[in-house]
């Protein structure tokens, strides 16, 4: 969750880099606890180590994320099902948790206007049910991917958009657990 955290930071701003200080600052987190986790990060090249410089004495790097968008290896989940449980509740919670909490945040700076009041946007969370094959929920996966992707910059090519904005994108595709209903061969 604490990299999840660090990563969402990262990718909201993207320039100036970030020093470990700078990102404890604004996690609320103390600058020891990090260090671990940026080094984490910078060995699986999920960030980059892109300028240094003296302060105080000290040799400060400041890091950038190295992508703009982030999926997650299926591989976490696998192994001991206890410790896969506890990895997959932990990365949830760490990607819902951090949605809730910028989205409140906006609403308490009047970004978020939920009467949609002028110069303010509006959130969208919506959360619905389908009955679909194996084939549309597949299409459907492949759509969304796109349009995030699209949206996120993320296409080859893609250049950022002048003057833009950062914009949460939270996306759940999941097939449900069948109910008692469902299975009912009555």
């Amino acid at each position: 969750p604490t990299r999840l955290r660090i990563l969402e930071v990262m990718v909201q701003r993207q320039d100036p880099p970030w020093s470990v200080k700078e990102l404890a600052a604004e996690l609320q987190v103390p600058q020891t606890r990090l260090y671990h986790h940026v080094e984490q990060l910078l060995a699986h090249d999920v960030i980059r180590a892109v300028e240094q410089r003296v302060v105080s004495g000290i040799i400060e790097t400041r890091y950038r994320a190295a992508a703009l968008s982030f999926q997650l290896d299926r591989r976490l989940f696998e192994g001991d099902a206890d410790e896969a449980s506890r990895m997959l509740h932990d990365t949830l919670a760490a990607v819902f948790d951090t949605a809730r909490e910028e989205i409140e945040a906006a609403m308490r700076s009047g970004t978020i206007d939920p009467s949609g009041g002028e110069g303010t946007e509006r959130v969208m969370v919506a959360r619905s049910l389908a009955r679909l094959t194996p084939e549309r929920a597949a299409a459907f996966r492949r759509r969304l991917a796109a349009l995030q992707e699209e949206f996120a910059g993320e296409v080859p090519g893609a250049a950022p958009q002048p003057g833009g904005e950062p914009w949460g994108i939270v996306l759940a595709v999941y097939p449900l657990s069948p109910s008692p209903k469902d299975t009912d061969d009555d």
